[in-house]
This record gives structure tokens, sequence and C-alpha cells, in this order.
């Protein structure tokens, strides 16, 4: 018997996201109580009833336009501490340049009274001219905002990663923001850690048998990083769906999940088949110790019947680790899947949340899910999800908000 519990598992109808969705779904997920916030490419939603209606708020309308306009990403988020609700949008490159927005509003205003402040790569450095940010990741601390982004050149090159800290304070009175920031040119898409406390911890790939960790305390204005020797993985991901497309012709191995707690670091990524081992696309986990930097375990999910895949994390009150992923093969269309770690038997607890109907019609899945420690009930977690639901293109991609508890 699983000892998964889906407590509330809510669609977001065709009117909840006004069709406006992708197989490149990257839903992310803000939790309070009955109030739910979830964005996804090309739209937001909002609940005040625990999920059971949804009102759709439109990303390119909703906020005064930048740049050249409202893009795609998007990440959201819940600060439980000073009841703020944090909403980062991407905009699309004018003159070769884009911004950020950090937008903000408290719990008594929310769904409205949104603030905002726009960042541009110059915000950052006056240099750093014709360069656009991409790929976005957030998280907190107790006292902090982490963002990370990529940054490219106006002709598409990656440059470099960036990753920037703003007072939590500052957000939640409205203040003037500023921030500190750190860049690298050799680790990109950095993925932060959920969970964090005085510190967060991020981490990018080295090579297929490395990765770097980061580590920046709230207030520093300097960070450290340590090299991590990792079981050797494979960087070529595939896997055919029923309709005989790949489904993961998209995918690729950055890390998608992060997680910090209980003095253990958690990173997950999606990792290709290395034959008799794991035969099929799987999803990589290793836990590193918090004090000793070393690696302790490294607990991979993954399967002989089928493909998993994007995988994100967070911790519960507990420390336990609950994840968010996606699971298909040629004789079953993508899945979404929750679970989480039981260290007492040594392995990982998933239930499916939705079994999808249909694969997708071109080889595009992913690039990120978004699974939250819940709140109030801290000792759960909350996670966002998709699947196509009754055809195979963009607006049959049916998005959900799933809450539940683990071993």
């Amino acid at each position: 018997m699983c000892p998964i519990s889906i407590i509330e598992n809510h669609p977001l109808d065709d009117g909840a996201t006004n069709d406006a969705t992708s197989t490149v779904g990257e839903p992310s997920l803000a939790v309070s109580g009955d109030r739910l916030f979830v964005t996804g490419n090309w739209y937001a939603s909002r609940s005040t009833d625990g999920g059971t209606s949804w009102v759709f708020v439109d990303p390119f309308t909703a906020l005064p336009s930048a740049a050249g306009g409202f893009c795609c990403d998007q990440v959201v988020l819940h600060d439980h501490r000073r009841g703020t609700w944090i909403w980062i949008l991407q905009y699309i490159r004018q003159n070769g340049a884009n911004v950020f927005r950090i937008a903000a509003t408290g719990d008594a205003a929310f769904p409205g009274g949104w603030y905002w402040w726009d960042i541009a790569p110059t915000t950052l450095d006056h240099d750093w001219t014709g360069r656009w940010f991409d790929y976005p990741d957030a998280a907190l601390s107790a006292g902090s905002l982490y963002v990370t982004f990529n940054v490219f050149d106006d002709a598409g090159d990656w440059q470099r990663a960036a990753a920037m800290q703003f007072a939590l304070d500052t957000i939640s009175s409205a203040g003037t923001l500023g921030f500190r920031f750190w860049s690298t040119t050799e680790n990109g898409s950095l993925r932060l850690t959920q969970g964090a406390r005085e510190t967060m911890y991020f981490g990018s790939h080295n090579s297929t048998s490395q990765l770097r960790l980061f580590a920046w305390p709230d207030g520093a204005t300097s960070i450290s990083w340590w090299n991590i020797d990792v079981a050797p993985w494979n960087g070529s991901i595939a896997s055919t769906a029923p309709n005989g497309v790949d489904w993961l012709g998209r995918a690729d191995p950055r890390i998608t999940g992060g997680s910090v707690a209980d003095g253990r670091i958690t990173f997950l990524w999606t990792a290709g088949s290395d034959g008799d081992r794991r035969p099929h696309a799987y999803c990589r986990v290793v836990w590193i110790d918090e004090r000793t930097k070393q690696v302790v375990d490294q607990p991979d999910i993954w399967s002989r019947s089928r493909a998993w895949a994007y995988p994100a994390a967070a911790p519960n009150s507990a420390g336990v680790i609950g994840v968010t992923a996606f699971y298909g093969g040629e004789d079953r269309h993508p899945g979404h899947v929750v679970g989480a770690r039981d260290d007492a038997a040594g392995d990982w607890r998933t239930v499916y949340s939705r079994l999808g109907t249909d694969s997708p019609d071109v080889p595009k899945w992913g690039d990120y899910l978004s699974c939250r420690t819940d709140a109030p009930e801290a000792a759960n977690w909350a996670a966002v999800g998709y699947t196509l639901e009754g055809g195979q293109t963009r607006t049959d991609i049916r998005p959900r908000v799933v809450r539940f508890s683990g071993p």
C-alpha cells in the first residue's frame, strides 16, 4: 500500500488558463491556506477557495508592460513569515535586452495590490549591454529572496549565470530594493534549494561526474563553492510515447530540483538511460551532507518499465523530501506523479496525481515543475504539474495543483 496520500487534487480548466497553455508548461505555485497562485506558459490563475474555483490572471496585461512585453517564464512564491506573495515575470527582448520583474503584494491585498521592481542585465553591471535574462529560478531563505538567471547575448549565445539576493523585509514593505549579485562564466542554469534558512545553497554541473555546490549566507558579500564528485551519468535523454513521439526530445540534464533540510542538501535532474542498470531516462538524485559537503547517498528515482523526468523537490517541516515529476513511456502517456522519500524503507514512495490520456504531437515537454512546503500544513507538500487531456496539442494541456502527505 502506497503511503503517499493525495489530500487535494485540483485541475485548472480552460477558463482558469484561458487556453494559454503549452506542452512546455513550466508551472510554478505559491500557497497559503485556501489561497493559491499558479503560473505557467502563458497564463496565471488564482484561487481563494482552496482550488475549488479559479480566476484567470493575464500576465500580459495584469501589470504594465515592460521591455518588449511579457514573454513566458514565471516563478511564484509565498513568504509565510511576512505574508507576502512574490511573482517573478520574464519579459521579451527589445533592442537586444530584456528585464525581469519582481512583483509583490501582501496577504491582505491578494489577489490585487501588486507593486514591482524591474531589473535589467545593466542593472547588475553597466557593461552588460545587449544582454538578456532567461530560465529563472527563485527560492526563499529566512531573510532573502534569491533569484538566478542565465544571461545570453543578442545572438542567443550563453554568456554567464547570475544569482541575486534581495531582502524580504524590503520586498514586504515596498521599499527601495537594493540587492547583492554574483555571476559566473563557468556554470549555467543555477538551481536553488527550497527550504533554506540562513544560507542558500545552489548547484550546477561541472561535468557528467561532478557538480559544483555553492553557498551564499544571508547578508554575505561572498559565495563559497565546492566541487562534488558524483556517480557518472548519461546526458542523452529520450523516451518514446505511445504515439511514437519522443516526448523527452527537448529534455536536458540541467538540475531542476533542489532542497535543503535536516543537514542534507539534495539535487535532482533528468539523466538518460545507461543500459541494463537504468534502461530508461530517470531522475538522478544526489544527497550532500551540509556540514562536510560530502556525498552521502545517490538514491535515484528510476524504473525498468518507463521514463522519469523533470523532478522538483521541497522538504516538509520534518525534513522529509517531497518530489514531483513526470512518468511515461511506450505503453503509457506522460503522467504527473508526486511522492516522498521513505528513509526507513530506503525507497521513494510515489503516486499518480493524474495519468494523461494523450502524448504530445511534437517532441516537447518540460522544462521544469514546482514543489513547495505546504502552508500552513507544513508537514505536507503542494505541487503543480500537468497532463494532456483529450488531445495532443498545447491547448489540451490541463494543469493541476496537488496537496499531498507522505510517510
